[in-house]
């Protein structure tokens, strides 16, 4: 019979076989995936940062989602904003025109026509301009406004990472001060031209708060996508696999697997005569 000690060799040859298949396929899996973090042995330090910055990289991708749909939502804004500002352009030269002296009574009752149905487009505008169901001209992101609508374009808590759109008054006319106007006279053509003038302004500064507001969200975008370029190459570098150390390793694990094999057929060999030997059987 085989001796105890033949056995305990073989055992041990099996083991280094076994050790050696399982570094093989470390050093494989390393060059397949190019990360030298395939488990937690490898690197616990390592895979617990590279976590960290991968929850913190989807964080802050997150935020830029946020800051573009803020940067599309104020689009709608100023789209709306813009057709406002249209419609009171054409109602002040409308009302420039009814003021003046060679216009005749019959002619300003047809300027008052087209002026009376811009005082309804403004209303009409204020109140169906919205973004994903927020209504975005009726009031409800003035910066008195009861709740305010902040974009979260930072993974932090607190102001420092919101930004507010709360910077759009309404555009109604009885906000713009342009109800009630007709220019069907003279007189009421000149008591127009004033608070048209008046709107004109107002839409004109809102315009301009919400371009700041774009122009801020871009700005915080841009950031956080240098920021995030900025960590992906810090993960890269704590998880790159070193391909030429690997390839070496590699090269190493298949000549350390050859050598064990050998070994092994060589034990299984020596084996099969010490039991020929016990059997008195030729070999």
């Amino acid at each position: 019979m085989v001796g105890i000690s033949d056995q305990g060799a073989l055992s041990q040859l099996i083991s280094i076989i076994t050790n050696n298949r399982s570094g093989l396929g470390d050093a494989i899996s390393r060059i397949a995936s190019g990360s030298r973090l395939i488990n937690a042995s490898a690197d616990p330090a390592g895979l617990a940062l590279a976590a960290k910055l991968k929850s913190e990289i989807a964080a802050l991708a997150q935020t830029v989602d946020n800051a573009e749909t803020g940067v599309n939502f104020i689009n709608a804004a100023e789209g709306g904003l813009s057709a406002v500002n249209d419609l009171v352009t054409r109602g002040r030269e409308l009302a420039l025109q009814a003021a003046n002296g060679t216009q005749s009574d019959s002619a300003r009752q047809i300027l008052n026509v087209e002026f009376q149905q811009i005082l309804s487009g403004i209303d009409q505008l204020s109140q169906s301009q919205e973004f994903n169901g927020q209504q975005i001209l009726n009031g409800d992101l003035s910066p008195t406004a009861p709740t305010q609508v902040n974009i979260q374009v930072g993974a932090g808590t607190g102001p420092a990472n919101q930004i507010s759109l709360n910077v759009i008054e309404a555009v109604d006319t009885a906000t713009l001060g342009l109800a009630g106007l007709d220019i069907s006279t003279s007189a009421g053509a000149q008591a127009a031209l004033a608070p048209l003038e008046t709107a004109q302004q107002t839409v004109l500064r809102t315009r301009t708060e919400v371009g700041t507001v774009a122009n801020r969200l871009s700005t915080a975008a841009d950031n956080t996508r240098t920021t995030i370029e900025n960590l992906t190459g810090a993960l890269d570098q704590i998880a790159a696999t070193d391909i030429a150390g690997e390839i070496s390793e590699l090269k190493g694990a298949l000549a350390r697997l050859e050598a064990s094999i050998q070994a092994l057929n060589i034990q299984n060999r020596q084996n099969e005569s010490t039991v020929g030997r016990l059997l008195d059987i030729r070999t």
